[in-house]
């Protein structure tokens, strides 16, 4: 009887020590998953200084200019390849603002959600066979985060880059033609 005792106290700790071991590695992912969401925090925050709408007002008031005062008789592909490149910007980067404000809005609610789960490991609520689960979820989300986020960040590189290039070939263009039709 006094071994009956001993080994279902030995199978106890055993069976704690391995949940004890789970909690950890469960809450690791945890900071893990809490980590990358700050530093995607500290991104969003970073790129929102971005003059998108400055950008998008300039990019309209020098197409304005060159319509209103260019008259061509013959084509210059060059020219239209440029304009139409341009014209992109402002359409590209109006459509691209949707995903700053989508991962804005996502990153506090994962975060809440990583916190909720942290308190039901921390305390052994809900279903402890399903914390796996949800923090694979969780994970999914934040890399859902990460790509949204990094598609982003590369459109909006890539059409700044484009307007760094062309609008000072445009926007001499536009006040030429504007002079030109003064004089």
């Amino acid at each position: 009887m006094k071994w009956f005792f001993v080994a279902i106290a030995v199978l106890t700790l055993s069976i704690t020590s391995c949940e004890n071991d789970n909690k950890t590695e469960l809450l690791s992912q945890i900071d893990q998953m809490e980590n990358t969401l700050d530093s995607l925090e500290t991104i969003v925050k970073d790129t929102a200084g971005y003059s998108s709408a400055e950008m998008i007002a300039s990019v309209r008031a020098t197409i304005l200019k060159v319509k209103t005062n260019y008259v061509a008789d013959t084509i210059d592909y060059d020219l239209a390849e440029q304009m139409n490149s341009y014209k992109d910007i402002r359409k590209g980067i109006s459509k691209n603002s949707g995903n700053l404000a989508k991962a804005k809005q996502t990153i506090p609610e994962v975060q809440q959600k990583l916190s909720d789960l942290r308190h039901d490991i921390e305390n052994g609520v809900n279903d402890r066979d399903k914390y796996q689960e949800f923090i694979n979820f969780e994970q999914s989300k934040v890399h859902e985060i990460e790509e949204v986020l990094r598609y982003y960040v590369e459109t909006n590189e890539k059409y700044h880059n484009t307007y760094d290039e062309l609008h000072p070939i445009i926007k001499q263009l536009g006040d030429s033609l504007v002079n030109a039709k003064n004089e």
